[in-house]
């Protein structure tokens, strides 16, 4: 529900976090909310960093399929989480 674009090109991937998600309408920039997913996915282990409310994920070339599909995981529950807990 908060996401309102995924751009990727190889492995490099920009999710966009969106207050709403048919209008693709921001979230105030004071919210951060950027920052707060990449707090999230810190918890688990996976580094990430925000342009804005934009979450780069850009892993090694020669990661391996476990660690790939870990970072699946980790991005699609901290996602699920913030919907959860109404940060949106």
């Amino acid at each position: 529900a908060i996401v309102g674009d995924i751009r990727q090109k190889g492995l490099l991937a920009g999710i966009e976090l969106v207050r709403d998600r048919v209008t693709k309408g921001r979230f105030p920039a004071t919210e951060r909310k950027g920052a707060e997913f990449c707090r999230l996915v810190r918890k688990q282990g996976v580094l990430l960093r925000p342009l804005g409310d934009v979450i780069v994920v850009m892993p090694p070339l020669a990661i391996d399929l476990a660690l790939l599909d870990r970072l699946g995981d980790v991005l699609y529950h901290c996602m699920k989480t913030m919907e959860a807990n109404g940060r949106r």
